[in-house]
Protein backbone atom coordinates (compact mmCIF):
# COMPACT_ATOMS: atom_id res chain seq x y z
CA UNK A 1 0.00 0.00 0.00
CA UNK A 2 1.34 3.70 -1.30
CA UNK A 3 1.63 6.45 1.27
CA UNK A 4 -1.01 9.03 1.04
CA UNK A 5 0.51 11.98 -0.96
CA UNK A 6 0.82 15.09 0.40
CA UNK A 7 -2.10 18.00 -0.91
CA UNK A 8 -0.82 19.36 -4.00
CA UNK A 9 -0.42 23.64 -4.06
CA UNK A 10 -1.36 25.46 -6.88
CA UNK A 11 1.97 27.56 -6.05
CA UNK A 12 3.58 24.57 -6.61
CA UNK A 13 1.91 24.01 -10.23
CA UNK A 14 2.05 27.50 -11.22
CA UNK A 15 5.32 27.92 -12.91
CA UNK A 16 7.53 30.48 -11.35
CA UNK A 17 8.39 33.69 -12.83
CA UNK A 18 6.40 36.85 -12.75
CA UNK A 19 3.38 34.73 -13.24
CA UNK A 20 4.13 32.38 -9.71
CA UNK A 21 5.48 35.38 -7.93
CA UNK A 22 2.31 37.12 -8.86
CA UNK A 23 0.04 34.25 -7.52
CA UNK A 24 2.45 34.20 -4.22
CA UNK A 25 1.71 37.63 -3.61
CA UNK A 26 -1.67 37.99 -4.25
CA UNK A 27 -2.85 34.79 -2.30
CA UNK A 28 -0.82 36.08 0.80
CA UNK A 29 -2.36 39.35 0.96
CA UNK A 30 -5.74 37.86 0.61
CA UNK A 31 -5.08 35.78 3.65
CA UNK A 32 -4.01 39.18 5.54
CA UNK A 33 -7.13 40.82 4.87
CA UNK A 34 -9.22 38.19 5.55
CA UNK A 35 -7.80 37.67 8.79
CA UNK A 36 -9.72 38.48 12.05
CA UNK A 37 -8.81 42.52 14.09
CA UNK A 38 -5.44 41.88 15.82
CA UNK A 39 -5.37 43.19 19.11
CA UNK A 40 -7.51 45.00 21.43
CA UNK A 41 -10.93 45.63 19.81
CA UNK A 42 -11.21 49.34 17.74
CA UNK A 43 -14.23 50.47 15.83
CA UNK A 44 -14.07 51.00 12.61
CA UNK A 45 -16.59 53.43 12.58
CA UNK A 46 -15.84 56.62 14.53
CA UNK A 47 -17.33 59.84 16.38
CA UNK A 48 -15.37 61.82 13.43
CA UNK A 49 -17.38 59.64 10.85
CA UNK A 50 -20.85 60.35 12.29
CA UNK A 51 -19.83 63.66 12.12
CA UNK A 52 -18.45 64.14 8.82
CA UNK A 53 -21.48 62.49 7.36
CA UNK A 54 -24.19 64.74 9.54
CA UNK A 55 -22.73 68.11 7.90
CA UNK A 56 -21.81 66.34 4.66
CA UNK A 57 -26.07 65.45 4.75
CA UNK A 58 -26.70 68.90 5.84
CA UNK A 59 -24.61 70.04 2.93
CA UNK A 60 -25.94 68.25 0.08
CA UNK A 61 -29.48 69.45 1.57
CA UNK A 62 -28.96 73.08 1.29
CA UNK A 63 -27.22 72.53 -2.08
CA UNK A 64 -30.52 71.06 -3.43
CA UNK A 65 -32.37 73.98 -2.55
CA UNK A 66 -30.42 75.87 -5.27
CA UNK A 67 -29.38 73.11 -7.52
CA UNK A 68 -31.85 74.95 -10.13
CA UNK A 69 -31.05 78.87 -10.03
CA UNK A 70 -27.21 77.26 -10.35
CA UNK A 71 -27.62 75.15 -13.57
CA UNK A 72 -30.23 78.26 -15.15
CA UNK A 73 -27.15 80.47 -14.33
CA UNK A 74 -24.33 78.07 -15.94
CA UNK A 75 -27.17 77.01 -19.28
CA UNK A 76 -27.55 80.50 -19.95
CA UNK A 77 -23.69 81.20 -20.22
CA UNK A 78 -22.21 78.84 -22.38
CA UNK A 79 -19.05 80.11 -23.78
CA UNK A 80 -15.02 79.09 -24.27
CA UNK A 81 -14.05 78.97 -20.47
CA UNK A 82 -16.78 76.46 -19.67
CA UNK A 83 -15.69 74.64 -22.38
CA UNK A 84 -12.05 74.19 -21.29
CA UNK A 85 -13.84 73.57 -17.64
CA UNK A 86 -15.90 71.14 -19.14
CA UNK A 87 -12.72 69.50 -20.51
CA UNK A 88 -10.82 69.63 -17.54
CA UNK A 89 -13.44 67.54 -15.26
CA UNK A 90 -12.20 64.70 -17.00
CA UNK A 91 -9.65 64.62 -14.10
CA UNK A 92 -12.76 62.44 -12.38
CA UNK A 93 -12.52 60.10 -14.94
CA UNK A 94 -11.32 56.60 -13.14
CA UNK A 95 -9.57 55.47 -15.64
CA UNK A 96 -6.53 57.86 -14.68
CA UNK A 97 -6.30 55.61 -11.78
CA UNK A 98 -7.17 52.68 -12.22
CA UNK A 99 -3.64 51.95 -15.27
CA UNK A 100 -1.44 53.29 -13.22
CA UNK A 101 -2.14 51.63 -9.97
CA UNK A 102 -3.06 48.55 -11.57
CA UNK A 103 0.69 48.73 -13.33
CA UNK A 104 2.58 49.54 -10.04
CA UNK A 105 0.41 46.37 -8.33
CA UNK A 106 0.97 44.13 -11.19
CA UNK A 107 4.87 44.86 -11.40
CA UNK A 108 5.56 44.83 -7.70
CA UNK A 109 3.50 41.80 -7.23
CA UNK A 110 5.72 39.98 -9.48
CA UNK A 111 8.79 41.46 -8.73
CA UNK A 112 11.40 38.48 -6.70
CA UNK A 113 11.39 40.13 -3.16
CA UNK A 114 13.77 37.31 -2.05
CA UNK A 115 17.22 38.55 -3.18
CA UNK A 116 17.20 42.47 -2.05
CA UNK A 117 17.36 43.75 1.51
CA UNK A 118 15.06 44.90 4.26
CA UNK A 119 14.93 48.53 2.94
CA UNK A 120 13.91 47.66 -0.75
CA UNK A 121 11.45 45.07 0.61
CA UNK A 122 9.86 47.51 2.47
CA UNK A 123 9.34 49.71 -0.10
CA UNK A 124 7.99 47.33 -2.20
CA UNK A 125 5.68 45.75 -0.07
CA UNK A 126 4.27 49.87 0.49
CA UNK A 127 4.01 49.74 -3.00
CA UNK A 128 2.02 47.14 -3.61
CA UNK A 129 -0.38 47.59 -0.61
CA UNK A 130 -0.73 51.05 -1.51
CA UNK A 131 -0.94 50.31 -5.19
CA UNK A 132 -3.92 47.65 -4.32
CA UNK A 133 -5.58 49.80 -2.27
CA UNK A 134 -5.73 52.41 -4.89
CA UNK A 135 -7.06 50.04 -7.30
CA UNK A 136 -9.38 48.48 -5.23
CA UNK A 137 -11.25 51.61 -3.90
CA UNK A 138 -11.53 53.34 -6.67
CA UNK A 139 -13.06 50.25 -8.67
CA UNK A 140 -15.11 49.67 -5.67
CA UNK A 141 -16.81 53.40 -4.94
CA UNK A 142 -17.34 53.56 -9.28
CA UNK A 143 -19.43 50.49 -9.34
CA UNK A 144 -20.84 50.89 -5.60
CA UNK A 145 -21.81 54.78 -6.67
CA UNK A 146 -23.17 53.28 -10.34
CA UNK A 147 -25.74 51.49 -7.76
CA UNK A 148 -26.50 54.20 -5.43
CA UNK A 149 -27.52 56.20 -8.79
CA UNK A 150 -30.41 53.41 -9.68
CA UNK A 151 -32.16 54.04 -5.78
CA UNK A 152 -32.67 57.86 -7.14
CA UNK A 153 -32.72 58.07 -10.90
CA UNK A 154 -32.11 62.20 -10.84
CA UNK A 155 -32.52 63.61 -14.42
CA UNK A 156 -29.18 65.11 -15.64
CA UNK A 157 -28.56 68.76 -16.37
CA UNK A 158 -28.57 68.02 -19.93
CA UNK A 159 -32.23 67.34 -19.85
CA UNK A 160 -32.96 70.66 -17.58
CA UNK A 161 -35.18 71.72 -20.08
CA UNK A 162 -37.30 69.08 -20.20
CA UNK A 163 -37.31 67.74 -16.91
CA UNK A 164 -35.96 70.45 -14.66
CA UNK A 165 -33.93 69.86 -11.84
CA UNK A 166 -35.63 67.59 -9.52
CA UNK A 167 -37.00 64.80 -11.48
CA UNK A 168 -36.36 61.89 -10.11
CA UNK A 169 -37.16 58.24 -11.60
CA UNK A 170 -35.76 55.33 -9.80
CA UNK A 171 -34.73 51.99 -10.76
CA UNK A 172 -35.28 53.10 -14.02
CA UNK A 173 -32.03 52.87 -16.27
CA UNK A 174 -31.44 55.16 -19.09
CA UNK A 175 -29.36 57.60 -19.85
CA UNK A 176 -30.49 60.67 -18.36
CA UNK A 177 -31.22 59.51 -15.00
CA UNK A 178 -28.16 59.07 -13.40
CA UNK A 179 -27.10 62.65 -12.17
CA UNK A 180 -27.07 62.28 -8.06
CA UNK A 181 -24.22 61.27 -6.90
CA UNK A 182 -22.00 62.06 -9.73
CA UNK A 183 -19.34 59.47 -10.60
CA UNK A 184 -16.39 61.86 -11.45
CA UNK A 185 -16.84 63.14 -7.86
CA UNK A 186 -16.84 60.09 -6.15
CA UNK A 187 -13.27 59.43 -7.57
CA UNK A 188 -12.07 62.22 -7.00
CA UNK A 189 -12.99 61.93 -3.09
CA UNK A 190 -11.95 58.49 -3.57
CA UNK A 191 -8.51 59.72 -4.36
CA UNK A 192 -8.55 62.86 -2.34
CA UNK A 193 -9.21 60.06 1.11
CA UNK A 194 -6.02 58.23 0.06
CA UNK A 195 -3.62 61.21 -0.32
CA UNK A 196 -5.46 62.64 2.70
CA UNK A 197 -4.17 59.23 4.70
CA UNK A 198 -0.51 59.67 2.57
CA UNK A 199 -0.11 63.07 3.86
CA UNK A 200 -2.39 64.03 6.84
CA UNK A 201 -0.37 67.11 7.24
CA UNK A 202 -1.94 68.61 4.10
CA UNK A 203 -5.27 66.99 4.56
CA UNK A 204 -7.53 70.08 4.35
CA UNK A 205 -5.69 71.93 1.23
CA UNK A 206 -6.22 68.40 -0.11
CA UNK A 207 -10.28 68.17 0.63
CA UNK A 208 -10.70 71.72 -1.07
CA UNK A 209 -8.53 70.89 -4.40
CA UNK A 210 -10.36 67.74 -4.23
CA UNK A 211 -13.71 69.46 -3.71
CA UNK A 212 -13.22 72.28 -6.39
CA UNK A 213 -11.99 69.39 -8.99
CA UNK A 214 -15.11 67.95 -8.55
CA UNK A 215 -17.13 71.29 -8.78
CA UNK A 216 -15.84 71.34 -12.32
CA UNK A 217 -18.92 69.16 -13.54
CA UNK A 218 -21.15 71.84 -12.79
CA UNK A 219 -19.88 74.38 -16.17
CA UNK A 220 -19.62 70.86 -17.80
CA UNK A 221 -23.21 70.93 -17.03
CA UNK A 222 -23.10 67.09 -16.19
CA UNK A 223 -24.14 67.53 -12.49
CA UNK A 224 -25.83 69.52 -10.01
CA UNK A 225 -23.87 71.02 -7.33
CA UNK A 226 -25.69 68.58 -4.78
CA UNK A 227 -24.73 65.74 -7.06
CA UNK A 228 -20.69 66.56 -6.50
CA UNK A 229 -20.86 67.14 -2.70
CA UNK A 230 -22.65 63.75 -2.41
CA UNK A 231 -20.63 61.82 -4.21
CA UNK A 232 -17.56 63.40 -3.29
CA UNK A 233 -18.67 62.38 0.44
CA UNK A 234 -19.44 59.16 -0.85
CA UNK A 235 -16.07 58.20 -1.66
CA UNK A 236 -14.22 60.46 0.64
CA UNK A 237 -16.32 58.39 3.70
CA UNK A 238 -15.96 54.57 1.74
CA UNK A 239 -12.66 55.08 1.52
CA UNK A 240 -11.78 56.29 4.77
CA UNK A 241 -14.16 53.86 6.67
CA UNK A 242 -12.64 50.55 4.18
CA UNK A 243 -8.59 52.34 5.41
CA UNK A 244 -9.76 51.52 8.75
CA UNK A 245 -11.24 48.33 8.30
CA UNK A 246 -7.52 47.68 7.39
CA UNK A 247 -5.72 49.04 9.75
CA UNK A 248 -8.02 47.11 12.77
CA UNK A 249 -6.19 44.28 10.91
CA UNK A 250 -2.72 45.90 10.50
CA UNK A 251 -2.83 45.61 6.77
CA UNK A 252 -1.11 48.69 4.86
CA UNK A 253 -2.73 51.23 7.84
CA UNK A 254 -3.05 51.81 11.11
CA UNK A 255 -5.15 53.42 13.70
CA UNK A 256 -4.18 56.82 14.99
CA UNK A 257 -5.42 57.86 18.73
CA UNK A 258 -7.62 60.31 18.53
CA UNK A 259 -7.80 60.86 14.77
CA UNK A 260 -10.22 60.49 12.30
CA UNK A 261 -7.46 59.43 9.12
CA UNK A 262 -5.52 55.87 9.76
CA UNK A 263 -1.78 56.41 8.90
CA UNK A 264 -0.84 54.41 5.96
CA UNK A 265 2.55 51.81 6.87
CA UNK A 266 5.59 53.27 5.47
CA UNK A 267 4.71 56.43 5.19
CA UNK A 268 5.91 59.40 6.88
CA UNK A 269 8.93 58.00 8.56
CA UNK A 270 11.16 60.36 9.79
CA UNK A 271 14.88 59.67 8.52
CA UNK A 272 17.56 59.03 10.93
CA UNK A 273 19.54 62.41 11.10
CA UNK A 274 23.49 61.66 10.28
CA UNK A 275 25.92 63.27 12.81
Amino acid sequence: MQPPQAPVRLGQIWPKGFAGRLWETVAFSSRRIRRRPVGAPQPVWSRGLTLLLFCGAVCVALLFTIDSKVMNFMLSNRNGFTAWLAWLSDIGKSEWYLVPALLVYLATAAADWRGVGHGVKARLVTLFGQAAFVFGMVAFTGIAVNIVKLFFGRARPAFYGEYGAYHFDPFVVTRYSSSFPSGHATTIGTVAAILMIWFPRHWLAIGIVGLALSALRIPAAAHYPSDITAGFLFGLIVTIVAARFFAVRRVGFRLVAGKLLPAAVGFGRRKRAVR
